[in-house]
């Protein structure tokens, strides 16, 4: 519902963008953050139905926050993607190992190095409380 984005919005990022499939969380975001929906461009859709209208090389930095494991195998495809529209860096907060019915765990560092990526940083994010979760911050090259 937009709190990450907000966050960066806070600390002085700008021209953000946020895709979002759920108009729930995206009404929620304008209740909850008017002035980032009066200052960030929210996508309404699927990353599927999306991405490939988003320009190439386009993102300065491109940030996910447990989204990428809930990607179902069958829309893969959209990593790639995912790459061509980053800039400079890409940041991947994900439970890459848990395992329940709707997550999908992988290494997204072996996936995103396929695609010009190089990985500079990898820690868990167990002293922010998030043991299961793992921070990568890749440099396109």
């Amino acid at each position: 519902m937009g709190r990450n984005l907000n966050y960066l919005y806070e600390h002085d990022f700008k021209n953000l963008t946020g895709i979002e499939i759920s108009e729930k969380a995206i009404t929620a975001l304008k209740k909850m953050y008017p002035v980032l929906d009066q200052n960030a461009k929210i996508i309404h859709s699927s990353i599927e139905n999306i991405i490939k209208e988003l320009p190439s090389d386009h993102y300065d930095m491109v940030f996910t926050m447990a989204v990428l494991e809930h990607i179902h195998p069958d829309s893969e495809w959209i990593f790639e993607d995912i790459a061509k529209i980053t800039k400079t860096y890409l940041i991947t907060i994900e439970a890459e190992k848990s395992k329940h019915w709707r997550l999908f765990p992988r290494n997204h560092k072996n996936i995103f190095e396929k695609f010009g990526l190089k990985q500079l940083e990898e820690n868990n994010c167990k002293n922010a409380g998030l043991e299961l979760y793992t921070i990568r911050v890749f440099k396109k090259e």
